[in-house]
């Protein structure tokens, strides 16, 4: 049997969902009545060309006996017709203009025509009642929506409503009337400044003592041109305005950005302090200069975390709840060209500015620099690295040197510093996050190694080796002692190198480093994993490190010159041996250790 039905709604149920559910913020009905106002004014203009002193006001009223507390919110709009509260009011989800049968009662179940915006007001209260005078047909008429689904309208007369436009009165439930008059006063002047802050619309809210225009500073912006037409102390106002943190007080720069269109465009502030580069992206957004939200993170490319940008577009698709975006390929074609123009905006500021910029926020570029060679390419000269001479940027570096070497890590750089400085060689620190990433990449982009890793052979011209006479009385000792250090991975090598007061230095390769860790991660591991470590470590054909004695250095001198048994110096050395990781800041191992204890033991038995 084929028989078509309907869905049943329940009217109540289907309230509830969209007033209560929809949003993220209680709040929101502000928004609402916010964008019904303006919406009505921008009508009323367009339909009477002379008509042009357009404004909102909000007062809250509270009963003295009952201590209900209502909210009235006015607008001088172009008000509504019986027609149109059929449309705008009674309406969800369509457009349609039918006609609809009121029967002979004027309550009916408005579920169906009511609008989805002004149904968040039954967060905050149990009945909507609403005042409009029409601009079009002169009538007054008074429409009362109800949380159970019910509505109806009366029509009143013109002493009920004298001047075109519509008011709106919320009486709130109990748990919100609970609260203070000056509390709820706040939350209210706080969501207007919010929701209706670059509203072209004034917006005035009745205080107990004055009639507050809460966007008087903030709505002079509703296109590219305006924000241009201000000068540079009003737009950093404007960003310490919106954002109000005191951390956002000392703004000193920003960006104008626009895409192609000219639909959305965008005033990025610099914050003025650095910030991870996993941080929220929280950019705040206007859509026909309504506020959406101030946590929209997908308009900006991700890169841009360094910035709090204000945007305003009429281009892009809001969420049914309209706190958000919809992601696609609109909302991405922005992104990228909001980010396209920021950069463009980076390349043409001054030397100054740049620099500030780049000192603020260093790894945000350096992040960024990795992933985009064209903006690698402007700003390198400028970017700060660690060197033998503290904080240098590039420009200095390549300015004193046709190669500059660098490190992989910080603990390398420190090994072998004393060493390169006093060879002088340019050495940068690139341990620290990026750095050694930015560096490959710019040889690339430069078309020659200009940056060249640090390799052990690089230093080994700075070493002099012994005398002849000198390398024959030690032979056997030499040979003695690497014969023992093998099975730490090591070979002793005894010459002259600067400065003179550094009497041993490790170096080993970055694979010899990955072993020694694997070596210490399995003596840690149970038996079946340390089995597993140990078997990835075995690699016979790996050169060895070395440890380089100074002959320069007066203990080393003392050390090999002493006359004392062959098994004293041996000591001796696995000491300097464990000291010279330590001053590496090679985490030891467990033989290492043992090396260190036996050795010392050693020594002061011999020194009895």
């Amino acid at each position: 049997m084929n028989q078509e039905s309907r869905f049943q709604v329940n009217l109540a149920g289907m309230i509830d969902i969209l007033s209560n559910h929809l949003y993220s913020d209680q709040n929101v009905y502000i928004r609402e009545l916010l964008q019904n106002g303006t919406d009505a004014i921008r009508a009323r203009k367009l339909w009477d060309s002379a008509f042009e002193a357009g404004e909102i006001n909000v007062e809250l009223q509270q009963d003295q006996v009952s201590n209900h507390k209502t909210l009235v919110f006015s607008d001088n709009g172009i008000g509504l017709t019986a027609n149109e509260i059929e449309i705008f009011l009674a309406t969800i989800a369509s457009s349609s203009k039918g006609e609809k049968n009121f029967g002979a009662s004027n309550e009916q179940s408005f579920i169906g025509r009511f609008g989805i915006g002004l149904l968040s007001c039954f967060v905050v209260t149990t009945q909507i009642r609403l005042i409009t005078h029409s601009a079009k047909t002169g009538t007054v008429l008074e429409w009362n929506g109800k949380g159970d689904g019910t509505y109806d309208i009366h029509e009143l007369s013109q002493e009920a409503r004298p001047e075109v436009g519509t008011t709106v009165y919320l009486t709130y439930k109990a748990e919100i009337a609970a609260e203070s008059f000056a509390e709820l006063h706040r939350t209210i002047r706080e969501c207007l400044f919010q929701y209706g802050a670059c509203l072209e619309v004034p917006i005035y809210l009745q205080d107990q003592r004055a009639r507050l225009w809460i966007n008087e500073h903030s709505n002079k912006v509703g296109s590219l041109a305006d924000l241009q037409a201000l000068n540079p102390n009003e737009i950093l106002q404007f960003g310490r305005l919106l954002f109000g943190a005191d951390d956002m007080r000392s703004l000193q720069d920003y960006f104008i950005l626009h895409n192609e269109s000219g639909d959305t465009f965008a005033v990025a502030y610099v914050i003025p302090f650095a910030v991870s580069t996993h941080a929220r992206k929280l950019h705040r957004a206007y859509l026909n200069r309504m506020f959406v939200s101030d946590a929209i993170e997908e308009v900006m490319p991700e890169w841009a975390f360094f910035t709090r940008t204000v945007i305003w577009t009429k281009e892009l698709q809001p969420v049914a709840s309209r706190e958000a975006f919809y992601q696609n390929e609109a909302l991405d074609r922005v992104s990228q060209e909001l980010g396209a123009s920021l950069k463009q905006k980076i390349k043409a500021m001054p030397e100054k500015q740049l620099q500030r910029l780049l000192n603020t926020h260093y790894l945000a570029f350096k992040a960024l620099a990795c992933e985009d060679s064209e903006l690698l390419q402007f700003i390198y000269p400028h970017l700060n690295f660690r060197t033998l001479n503290g904080e240098e940027n590039l420009q200095t570096l390549l300015s004193r040197s046709e190669v500059v070497y660098y490190t992989q890590s910080v603990d390398e750089f420190r090994q072998i510093a004393d060493v390169a400085r006093a060879q002088q060689m340019p050495l940068i620190n690139g341990g620290y996050a990026y750095d050694s990433s930015i560096l490959r990449h710019l040889n690339s982009i430069l078309g020659h190694d200009v940056f060249k890793l640090f390799q052990a052979e690089d230093v080994e011209f700075a070493f002099q080796p012994l005398f002849p006479e000198e390398e024959r009385a030690f032979s056997d000792l030499l040979a003695g002692l690497n014969e023992r250090m093998k099975a730490y991975q090591l070979e002793v090598v005894l010459n002259y190198f600067s400065p003179h007061d550094i009497p041993m230095l490790y170096i080993c390769s970055q694979k010899n480093q990955a072993e020694r860790e694997l070596g210490r991660v399995a003596e840690a591991s149970n038996d079946l994993f340390g089995g597993i470590l140990g078997s990835l470590q075995e690699d016979k054909n790996e050169p060895l490190a070395q440890l380089y004695l100074n002959f320069h250095n007066e203990v080393v001198q003392s050390v090999f010159c002493s006359g004392r048994s062959v098994e004293t110096i041996t000591s001796v050395i696995e000491v300097l041996y464990v000291q010279a990781l330590l001053m590496g800041h090679y985490p030891l191992k467990k033989d290492e250790i043992a090396l260190m204890n036996k050795g010392l033991l050693h020594i002061i038995k011999a020194m009895k």
